[in-house]
């Protein structure tokens, strides 16, 4: 994918902004052909892949993208049930999964991509105290956002849950999921609309919400207002 110069300024300015080292996983079909070199029959991983190595370009070394594949890292294709190309992976410690995109970071989905990498590097945003507050009343969670590169209201929410998965530590799994690109998903699952975000596959939340919204669904309704902002 080529940017246009306005959405590289943009890149470049929030790629800055990253305060620690972090490293990402992404899944591709890529295999080693004769001169050594990887070959994508996958042309959505070619995209993802041209988008994800001009990150790591910008980041000047803060930034780090290793690219793994379902023909050449089968044992870690299991591991981390890879099930669609491409997948993007955020880790905590290299092996617990706290994040999952089968979505790529483009259209209006890219300012919360950059956005879910600012936190991820340990940028804080305000409302984090509260999250960390109430991780206790929260049991294990996943949750499915459903989205699309056009949603004009993805990229509110979209921050917002990732910032859950990471302050939590993979106590709350996120999954990004594209349903454009995984039509038969958004049918498993009745989505005709979106934002729609699934919650340990029983409860919704349908279109916008905020920080607080999502806590009283995770919580049951008992949230402890302790870090909470007015």
């Amino acid at each position: 994918m080529s940017f246009t110069e306005r959405e590289k300024n943009l890149i470049e300015r929030e790629i800055s902004k990253l305060k620690n080292k972090i490293e990402l996983s992404v899944f591709t079909d890529y295999k080693i052909d004769e001169e050594g070199k990887k070959d994508r029959s996958c042309m959505s991983c070619n995209t993802l892949m041209t988008s994800l190595t001009y990150f790591q370009d910008v980041s000047e070394g803060t930034l780090t993208i290793n690219e793994l594949s379902t023909n050449e890292d089968k044992d870690l294709a299991t591991k981390f049930n890879i099930k669609r190309i491409p997948t993007i992976l955020f880790l905590e410690n290299g092996d617990k999964e706290i994040i999952r995109y089968t979505s790529t970071p483009n259209g209006n989905q890219l300012v919360p991509f950059l956005k879910t990498l600012q936190y991820f590097s340990g940028v804080s945003p305000f409302y984090k105290d509260q999250i960390i507050t109430n991780l206790k009343n929260i049991k294990k969670s996943k949750i499915k956002v459903f989205v699309t590169h056009t949603c004009n209201y993805c990229p509110q929410i979209i921050p917002t849950v990732n910032l859950f998965a990471i302050v939590s530590n993979g106590k709350i799994e996120v999954e990004l999921i594209d349903i454009n690109a995984n039509p038969d998903v958004a049918q498993k699952y009745n989505i005709s609309s979106v934002p729609n975000t699934l919650i340990n596959e029983s409860e919704r939340l349908s279109g916008m919400f905020n920080p607080q919204d999502l806590l009283e669904k995770l919580t049951k309704g008992q949230r402890d207002f302790g870090g909470m902002y007015a």
